[in-house]
């Protein structure tokens, strides 16, 4: 089976798919093509236009020679996720379809345009509503992430900070209190801390100002999937919906740090649904009188089942692509 990926290269795009595609290739014999399409505004619209022009008038005013190479790659699958490259892969499945190739488009996460014209769409549980008239749709809950049931390591601690987000409040200084607690209560493990591209300048600086003073925190950069995999607590900001599920999806205890939503959202539902199913622990942080605070950890259950999303929607599309 030979499958087209087309990539918009943002990290947690590329992530989801490639874990998709290892699980997929697990069980079948696959070869990948990877193609990273950088598209800006003004590419974006021109492709908009030439494929909606194509649904009226068939490809009329489409520039071949961009789509030539593809005819030639056996392609069986097209997949990507980001609504940048969609108009894309539409594009090259109509090219194909006009020469006599069929192949079947597939997207990961819920497109933005033209979802009836996709396969097969990919689709976290939170975006269902968007998704009731397409033809066909796996679900997941949360994002594609990968599996361990490896042993942790009770010395390893693991902190993902997110950042300015539609979601949630995201209070420096409360998470830095939050932070601080941590490394007080488990001072015997050895904090790896990661930042996003989201993460305030000034907040970085923070939490560099306080690993100078605290051994036990290590600013990371790299190593990340093999720490999250080994540590024994993971404790992530909520607005971090693919660390939090990365987290649950490997052994040992997950934990949110204490934040105030903006708004309910879809986003917010999720999360809440997994501290009342107590499938995610927290932080408490209760503000007391004269400016104290009183925080304590209030656990997952510990009974709580790794999650292993990607496998069952590895399982769904490979029955789908079986002839």
């Amino acid at each position: 089976m030979n499958i087209l990926w087309i990539s918009d290269g943002k990290k947690g795009h590329e992530k989801q798919v490639k874990i998709l595609l290892k699980e997929i290739s697990k069980t079948e014999n696959i070869v990948i093509k990877k193609e990273i399409i950088l598209v800006n505004k003004l590419s974006w619209l021109i492709e908009l236009v030439i494929y909606s022009t194509s649904l009226l008038f068939g490809n009329l005013f489409l520039r071949k020679d961009k789509f030539l190479v593809y005819k030639e790659d056996n392609i069986d699958i097209v997949i990507g996720a980001g609504s940048s490259i969609h108009l894309r892969m539409l594009l090259i499945k109509s090219y194909l379809s006009n020469v006599g190739i069929s192949v079947k488009v597939v997207s990961v996460l819920a497109p933005n345009l033209f979802k009836r014209k996709f396969d097969i769409i990919c689709s976290p549980t939170h975006d269902s509503k968007k998704l009731s008239a397409c033809n066909k749709v796996i679900y997941f809950e949360g994002s594609l992430a990968k599996v361990s049931t490896n042993k942790v390591d009770e010395n390893q601690g693991f902190i993902g900070i997110g950042g300015i987000n539609r979601h949630y409040e995201f209070d420096q200084d409360a998470i830095m209190l939050q932070i601080e607690f941590l490394l007080r209560l488990y001072p015997h493990k050895k904090w790896s801390l990661f930042t996003s591209r989201r993460t305030p300048i000034e907040m970085i600086k923070k939490i560099n100002n306080m690993a100078l003073t605290n051994d036990n925190l290590i600013i990371s950069n790299n190593n990340y999937d093999e720490i999250i995999e080994k540590a024994s607590i993971k404790v992530v900001t909520q607005d971090s919906v693919n660390m939090v599920y990365e987290s649950l999806s490997t052994q040992g205890q997950t934990l949110i740090f204490n934040m105030k939503y903006i708004k309910m959202n879809k986003i917010v539902n999720q999360i809440n649904t997994l501290l009342s199913n107590k499938q995610v622990g927290y932080i408490e942080n209760t503000e007391m009188t004269d400016g104290l605070n009183k925080i304590k950890i209030i656990s997952q259950n510990m009974y709580h089942d790794v999650f292993a999303e990607v496998e069952k929607v590895a399982y769904k599309l490979i029955q789908e692509f079986k002839p």
